[in-house]
């Protein structure tokens, strides 16, 4: 896992208060492998609930809402940190767009 990865994973972790499990990164090789990672550790409901589409160049700062993450605020939370990090236009990251080949990220 490269430099730019870890810094991602790193500001997930800070931004959900959460913990990943190293072990299962190894084997991330998508932003949609990071969400559901992420997910997973926030105790969401796998499934019916697709990721929040994002149009234009800005997305707004997302809080943790009141009543705790949603998937969609998971969603817009890791495209903010995405587009941050790596440099990247928010259209970008899709929930299939690979760190390395399509995020151009280390």
């Amino acid at each position: 896992m490269g430099l730019d990865i870890v810094e991602v994973v790193m500001r997930c972790e800070e931004s959900f208060d959460i913990s990943l499990d190293t072990s299962r990164l190894e084997e991330m090789r998508t932003v949609g492998d990071l969400f559901e990672l992420i997910c997973e550790q926030l105790s969401l409901p796998r499934g019916v609930e697709a990721p929040a589409v994002v149009d234009g160049s800005t997305i707004a700062l997302v809080a943790v809402p009141a009543g705790g993450w949603s998937k969609s605020n998971v969603w817009l939370k890791l495209i903010r940190i995405c587009t941050d990090q790596l440099q990247v236009k928010p259209d970008q990251v899709t929930y299939r767009a690979r760190f390395v080949d399509d995020l151009g990220a280390d």
